[in-house]
Parts: structure tokens; C-alpha cells; sequence
């Protein structure tokens, strides 16, 4: 019984630290970009930097999506060139030899 209040205390003052030093972060981090000159300027060019990004994000997934659909149309034509049968008999002579 003991030990077991001793393990809730423990993480109890564990989670106060964890929650503090969390705090503390991000505290100093927000003073750190609001208050210095350095820091609006590295926070610009970080937003700037995000929406580039999203603008990008957007034109590489136009340009898988359109791969894809061309590989698409490729192994439907493929497809739509040999009949089943044919590829049927195909491997048949195969596994003959």
C-alpha cells in the first residue's frame, strides 16, 4: 500500500516538473519571437516558409495524382492488348518447356 501511494506521488510530482519545464519552453520561446527584433524577423520568414510549403504541397500532389493516372491508362492499355485467353495460353507454353 505503501509503495503504491509512493508511485502515485511520484508521478504526480513528475507530471508538475514535465508540465513546468513545458511551461517554461515555451514561454521563453514566445518572449524569444514577440520581443526581440531577431526573433519577428526568424518568425517571418518562418510563416513565410509555411506558406510556401502549402503552395508546394499542393502542386506535388497535382503531380503524383496525374502520375498515377497515367500509369493507370498504361497498365489498362496493356491490359486491353492481349486477351485473357492469349495471356492464358502464354503461360501455358511456358510452363511446357
Amino acid at each position: 500500500m505503501l509503495k503504491k501511494t509512493l508511485n502515485q506521488n511520484h508521478n504526480r510530482n513528475s507530471n508538475l516538473w514535465l508540465g513546468f519545464a513545458f511551461g517554461a519552453i515555451s514561454a521563453t520561446t514566445i518572449a524569444f519571437f514577440l520581443g526581440t527584433k531577431k526573433g519577428r524577423e526568424m518568425l517571418k520568414k518562418l510563416l513565410e516558409l509555411s506558406e510556401n510549403l502549402e503552395e508546394n504541397a499542393i502542386v506535388i500532389a497535382e503531380q503524383i495524382e496525374e502520375a498515377i493516372m497515367e500509369k493507370a491508362d498504361k497498365v489498362s492499355e496493356q491490359k486491353q492488348d492481349k486477351p485473357l485467353l492469349g495471356n492464358i495460353l502464354e503461360k501455358m507454353k511456358i510452363l511446357r518447356n
